[in-house]
């Protein structure tokens, strides 16, 4: 079976021809490269990673990291993550695209595409797209031994 890849936003999809329209973004099927079979996943772009749907949704990249977990958090218009903490791992933030507004302890903060905002262990955050467009952020972290303690907000 073929690898087919959306120039667009980066979407791969799997059939021995492209879809009609990419299911992610819309793009029509002379938007998609073949993507070799045997090629090794060591670059990903992050569109692959984007949804535009209508819940949050988090994807991870590459599953074979040891020692980072990288993923691509997809915040909806409107959406947030309520407040929590980490009380093993910091967490870095590199905003892709949108407007987030985040709570990091007792500071309030709102961050846009290239910015990077750092989120300390046991510090309670929370973030939310305040913005008029979806939006996405790369959050990289220790992997999980299951470190996640949700708060009350």
């Amino acid at each position: 079976m073929k690898k087919w890849r959306c120039t667009v936003c980066g979407y791969i999809h799997q059939g021995d021809n492209p879809p009609e329209k990419c299911p992610n973004c819309g793009a029509v099927r002379e938007k998609f490269i073949e993507v070799a079979l045997d090629f090794e996943e060591i670059h990903i772009h992050h569109a692959q990673k984007i949804s535009y749907g209508q819940e949050v949704e988090i994807n991870p990249f590459f599953g074979d990291y040891e020692a980072i977990a990288p993923y691509i958090y997809n915040l909806p218009v409107g959406k947030k993550v309520p407040l929590h903490k980490h009380p093993t791992t910091d967490e870095l933030f590199f905003i892709i695209k949108g407007r987030i507004k985040f709570k990091i302890g007792d500071k309030e903060l709102i961050a846009t595409a290239g910015d990077v905002v750092k989120g300390k262990m046991n510090i309670p955050h929370s973030f939310a797209n305040v913005g008029d467009e979806p939006a996405a952020f790369l959050s990289v972290k220790a992997p999980k031994p299951v470190d996640l303690v949700m708060l009350e907000e």
